[in-house]
């Protein structure tokens, strides 16, 4: 696969991935990942940016030709080779994905905790994200988005402004489809990616 930084951390992923991914059809691969197809390229939504797959050499990068970062990199091409073109419309918690349990205090420390530490005493902060980012303000707690992290993958932030007595809280929720496209250990460099995300956004 041309076009990847060398990072033994994911460079082996990145391959078994493309490797899988360059003997798919690729228009049915456009569509059961909500991108789309120009010339040689899949483009895929993300967030308020569009990543870009070049199909004959497998080179990733987003589409104003800057770099891509390894992690992101793992979690799309998965993201690729698992979407069905579907959404559950039903939240799950990161603990009910496989493997869940076993990584949680890694999505905790990764997401969490930044999350309440950035907007526990401003939970309003929080919605200044969904337009920048295609969000869509939801009906929770003090504050809460639902995200499009990519077509057929919605993600759920939502903070809990605490008091004198209870401390602030967050979670993240994940739509039901996420158990069939990606690993926990994706998806909590999925929700950490998310996190940045928003915080640049509102900065």
């Amino acid at each position: 696969m041309q076009g990847v930084p060398v990072d033994r951390r994911f460079a082996d992923a990145i391959t078994k991935a493309w490797d899988d991914l360059k003997t798919r059809d690729f228009p049915s691969l456009a569509e059961s990942s909500g991108g789309r197809l120009v010339g040689k390229e899949l483009w895929i939504r993300h967030l308020n940016r569009e990543a870009v797959l070049n199909l004959d050499s497998g080179e990733l990068r987003w589409a104003d030709g800057s770099e891509m970062e390894g992690d992101f990199k793992v979690v799309l091409l998965h993201y690729l080779q698992k979407a069905d073109g579907r959404i559950d419309s039903q939240w799950i918690s990161y603990r009910e994905l496989e493997g869940g349990a076993l990584y949680y205090s890694v999505f905790q420390g990764r997401a969490i905790i930044p999350l309440i530490k950035s907007f526990g005493e401003r939970p309003e902060v929080l919605l200044k994200s969904a337009e920048k980012l295609g969000g869509k303000v939801a009906k929770r707690g003090d504050a809460s988005v639902d995200f499009p992290f990519f077509p057929f993958l919605l993600v759920n932030v939502t903070i809990w402004k605490g008091d004198d007595e209870v401390p602030s809280s967050a979670n993240i929720l994940f739509d039901g489809a996420t158990r069939r496209i990606l690993p926990a250990e994706d998806v909590a460099h999925l929700a950490a990616d998310l996190i940045h995300a928003i915080l640049a956004s509102v900065q």
